[in-house]
């Protein structure tokens, strides 16, 4: 029972009851989703693959004809929940500063399984940067859920997809880099995922070296105050474990958040994790 309430965000949030505030920060999220589609020019639903979510929404800058970075963004929801549907809130500030914000629909459990997930993230990113040339630099974030794909985006051998993506930095918010206590949990219910699955699709144990990778890539591991003792010991722990493989990381422990507002807050321009 100490295992699920631990991975229960819900029971750490000082602010909302636990049956109240999933559905809140969905809430949250949708409406600042749909204020950015009609404040920002987009081009929504490209296709990256041929299942139904294998899709990207994509908010472009002001002058798109020009270069851009790009934030990848990847939502969480325990591999179960959620879409890319309520995902588009963090778009508007970053726009308005030149970047261009994608976000990736990828299959939740139980039809999409844990190695799928993996595959069609990476796969959205070699899409990404094969079809739009004047991408420059493309930085990952992700959260809960979404920061463990993030994370297992930087593990990739791009040899096997025929490109070699600039990703300049990733951003992983309250996120799991160690699946196996998971298996414990109430999680796995709809995941299925056995140990082998759990250990091959695990950040924590298959970071790659950093000097195998191609540019110097900044990774930034933020933790809401109000995230549960193992969330935030995951986010200790993975942090250093990249350290000592040579990555160049940043540890954010953003105070007065709990695991959902911390990455709702980024609709907001002046939020210390919009700005950072």
């Amino acid at each position: 029972q100490a295992l699920e309430d631990q991975y229960s965000p819900s029971h750490w949030s000082p602010r909302l009851g636990r049956d109240t505030i999933i559905q809140a920060h969905i809430a949250t999220m949708a409406a600042a989703t749909q204020r950015a589609q009609t404040s920002v020019q987009t081009a929504l639903h490209i296709p990256y693959g041929y299942g139904d979510r294998e899709k990207l929404d994509i908010y472009f800058p002001p002058d798109p004809s020009e270069t851009f970075p790009v934030l990848v963004y990847i939502h969480g929801g325990y591999w179960q929940c959620l879409s890319k549907e309520e995902s588009g809130f963090a778009a508007p500030p970053l726009v308005s500063h030149g970047v261009g914000v994608v976000v990736v629909g990828y299959d939740i459990a139980p039809k999409g399984h844990m190695d799928a997930m993996v595959l069609q993230v990476r796969r959205s990113i070699a899409f990404l940067v094969e079809r739009y040339s004047r991408i420059r630099g493309v930085y990952l974030c992700g959260h809960s859920a979404g920061a463990h794909l993030a994370a297992m985006v930087l593990s990739t051998d791009w040899t096997e997809y025929g490109v070699v993506p600039d990703i300049k930095g990733a951003v992983l918010v309250s996120g799991v880099y160690d699946l196996e206590p998971i298996l414990h949990t109430y999680v796995n219910d709809e995941l299925n995922m056995t140990r082998e699955v759990a250990q091959r699709n695990s950040p924590m144990w298959c970071i790659a070296p950093a000097a195998s990778v191609a540019v110097a890539c900044e990774v930034l591991v933020a933790v809401a105050q109000h995230d549960s003792p193992e969330f935030r010991r995951q986010s200790q722990e993975y942090g250093q474990a990249l350290r000592a493989a040579g990555w160049s990381v940043s540890m954010l422990d953003l105070a007065d958040v709990d695991h959902f507002d911390i990455i709702e807050k980024l609709s907001e321009e002046s939020y210390v994790l919009t700005q950072v």
